[in-house]
């Protein structure tokens, strides 16, 4: 994860990407998991919720995949992106091990299907 979200004052400066994207040429919203220090890997991430229709958000395409064709996957980039700092998710730097944790509910839904 290369993507970086800098605190500034009482919000994120956003810039860098994030590929395969679930429904990410049609959502509103994004669930963005960034880097917000130059901790160690596991504790320097942060969930941050993302609205998809701010300045410096671009849809670079829609990524042409062999399967789950009614799920698009799009590439997603950020220039300068500004999020208010009360759109994160949970704590600052626990980014990680809260996408650790949905991974587990994910799997289970991925088995159900």
């Amino acid at each position: 994860i290369k993507t970086k979200a800098v605190r500034k004052g009482d919000e994120f400066v956003i810039n860098g990407g994030k590929m395969w994207t679930t429904n990410g040429t049609q959502a509103d919203w994004m669930c963005l998991l960034a880097n917000t220090s130059d901790g160690p890997p596991h504790k320097n991430k942060s969930l941050i919720c993302l609205p998809m229709n701010l300045p410096g958000v671009h849809i670079a395409r829609k990524i042409d995949k062999i399967g789950m064709r009614s799920s698009d996957t799009a590439e997603v980039f950020f220039d300068d992106v500004r999020v208010p700092y009360k759109n994160i998710i949970g704590q600052e730097g626990m980014g990680f091990t809260y996408q650790m944790l949905q991974f587990q509910e994910e799997r289970l839904w991925g088995v159900a299907n």
